[in-house]
């Protein structure tokens, strides 16, 4: 079973919440919200160990809160996913720190070298990949810019296959 290192965002927009939920319904049975990942998947649930978890809560403890913006879209190439685009802040520093810290947990098992930081909002291109950038902006509109203002980090956890739930929240130290 999996474990990810996420911030969850669905509590800061609701709306854009929503629409997260109409353009990617399979992730509401997994229980996993609007968010952005910093590291998946970190070590598997059942290795996962104390002195692990205590170099996460250190590592966030050391940290400032992340404030950053997400005002459009992407799609990955070749028709995939949209995705929203975090911009400004320290979310690629922080997601690059954390990659470091745990090395034996390479982002998305190493096939993705260096992934931007990223807002999924759809689980593929779906039927028609070509169109489904201007459907999502179109499902968006009014909702970006969002502005974020995250203090904490969350572990999720599978509780079975392809079903997520929280296992500890990591508050960021450094306030102001």
């Amino acid at each position: 079973m999996d474990t990810a290192i996420t911030l969850f965002l669905d509590e800061q927009a609701a709306e854009l919440a929503r629409a997260h939920d109409e353009l990617y319904p399979e992730r509401i049975p997994e229980h996993i919200p609007l968010s952005i990942t910093l590291l998946y998947p970190f070590a598997p649930a059942e290795e996962l160990d104390e002195d692990q978890l205590r170099m996460v809560r250190d590592f966030f403890a050391s940290r400032h809160p992340l404030s950053f913006d997400v005002s459009r879209v992407a799609q990955w190439p070749d028709g995939g996913a949209v995705y929203g685009v975090p911009e400004g802040g320290d979310l690629r520093a922080t997601m690059r720190a954390l990659w470091e810290l745990f090395p034996e947990f390479p982002p998305y098992r190493g096939a993705l070298e260096d992934p931007p930081p990223h807002m999924s909002l759809t689980l593929d291109g779906g039927d028609d990949p070509g169109s489904l950038l201007r459907r999502v902006e179109e499902r968006l509109a009014g909702l970006l810019p969002a502005h974020f203002e995250v203090d904490e980090a969350v572990l999720m956890e599978e509780s079975e296959p392809d079903v997520f739930r929280v296992r500890e929240r990591f508050p960021f130290g450094i306030q102001g």
